[in-house]
């Protein structure tokens, strides 16, 4: 069943996505107003999400508050390392194409675990002693590649892997996703990077394509 599309543009989808999260960071939140029995009754319905994001799983990381966003709000999706997979492209498709959802967000963070376990892998290629933790450091290895240059030594490099898998993985996003793309293509969908902050609770722009530049 495909909902009443959320009447924001890409463009106000996004500056609300960032006046949600300027709201976080300032300690000014206002989604405990849009999380009570009220809420939840009118969302019986259906759902119609001005944004889908796709996040990684770590627990300083939760989209729903650094946008300071109530239920229904935001449509998330989350893994390790903020990974693109056919998971969670199938996820954000069906964000776009069922619930009329105008924006899609790959938001990656600093201090990244998953980028953390894939530059030790970098610098000594061992197994982790799970194929499953294994499957996640392959994936995110490209971008550790990517960073690298002359950080091979430097702390930060970690961090500079986490915002390149962000761009990558837009990039890929456009690349695999025939929905995606065409949404992005045609200015009813914005796709947007971002790379979060788990110090300060702000989100730095690392792109943005479609009708939200």
């Amino acid at each position: 069943m495909t909902y009443k599309k959320n009447p924001l543009s890409p463009k106000q989808a996004f500056d609300a996505l960032m006046e949600g999260n300027r709201r976080f960071y300032s300690d000014s939140l206002t989604h405990t107003w849009r999380v009570n029995t009220e809420r939840r009754e009118n969302l019986l319905a259906g759902q119609s999400p001005f944004a889908a994001v796709l996040g990684c799983a770590d627990s300083r990381t939760p989209p729903e508050h650094i946008f300071d966003a109530g239920l229904g709000e935001v449509f998330v999706v989350r893994n390790a390392g903020n990974l693109v997979d056919p998971i969670s492209v199938g996820s954000l498709e069906y964000a776009v194409e069922h619930t009329g959802c105008p924006l899609v967000c790959v938001m990656g963070h600093r201090h990244c675990g998953a980028m953390n376990a894939t530059v030790a892998a970098a610098r000594t290629p061992v197994s982790s002693g799970s194929p499953h933790v294994d499957v996640i450091i392959e994936r995110a290895m490209p971008a550790v590649i990517a960073a690298r240059q002359d950080r091979a030594d430097n702390p930060e490099w970690a961090d500079a892997a986490s915002l390149m898998n962000v761009a990558l993985g837009c990039r890929e996003i456009l690349r695999i996703s025939g929905i995606i793309a065409k949404a992005v293509g045609s200015g009813s969908v914005g796709l947007a990077g971002l790379l979060y902050d788990v110090g300060t609770g702000r989100l730095e722009v690392i792109g943005r394509y479609g009708d939200i530049l």
